[in-house]
């Protein structure tokens, strides 16, 4: 009786590791989300609940948006800076620079 390895042998056969590597960095692109527009009213709404934190020391937590992803920070703002428009951010894993342009919403916890 022949033993065959039946589909085994046909599987790598078909795929070479830069199509893999293509194919995983496609299904990666696939993933990633557009940064939602803000309008004046939410920016607004941001504002006060950043400079709320920053002068009550209340925690908040911060949604950001960078390269395609979003990922959520809480914790405690330390420094608001206008100029270069960036937030220092007190989180649980240490201070955290934030570009003012990268956050898409802001609540308090």
């Amino acid at each position: 009786m022949i033993r065959d390895r039946g589909k085994m042998k046909w599987q790598s056969a078909f795929f070479m590791p830069e199509h893999v590597k293509m194919l995983k960095q496609i299904t990666f692109d696939d993933k990633k989300q557009k940064k939602p527009l803000l309008d004046e009213q939410e920016f607004e709404e941001i504002g006060f609940i950043v400079m709320d934190s920053l002068n009550y020391t209340i925690p908040i937590k911060v949604t950001i948006w960078q390269e395609g992803f979003f990922e959520t920070i809480t914790g405690i703002v330390a420094k608001v800076d206008m100029l270069m428009k960036y937030i220092l951010f007190e989180c649980d894993d240490g201070r955290r620079r934030i570009s003012i342009g990268e956050i898409t919403g802001v609540e308090r916890v």
